[in-house]
């Protein structure tokens, strides 16, 4: 679940942590995540309602556990092999565990 830049963090995160949340984390654009187990999603989000936090999206998605940064060529053909991938008809969602910078994705 995303919730915007300027939502009360600190009171979000005390919510969200008592509803079940795995973990509370804030994006470079200061909006801010909240990562709960598929099977307590619905809970979290009904608790996060409750306490007056309405997400800008939620949704149960895959995320990595571990990450592999990459930079150089190898990131750039990865974007490359990403956007492709996306571009399929009969591909719905394409997961991946980068690390790209901002630098190297402003190249692009």
């Amino acid at each position: 679940m995303t919730f915007p830049a300027g939502t009360d963090e600190p009171r979000l995160m005390q919510v969200a942590l008592d509803a079940g949340a795995e973990d509370v984390v804030q994006n470079g654009d200061t909006s801010i995540e909240v990562l709960a187990d598929p099977v307590e999603f619905e809970t979290v989000r009904a608790i996060l309602a409750d306490g007056g936090f309405m997400p800008t999206t939620a949704a149960v998605t895959e995320r990595a556990s571990l990450s592999t940064p990459l930079s150089g060529a190898a990131a750039e053909l990865t974007v490359h092999l990403l956007e492709a991938l996306e571009d399929l008809d009969d591909v719905r969602d394409v997961y991946s565990n980068v690390e790209i910078s901002d630098e190297v994705l402003a190249r692009i």
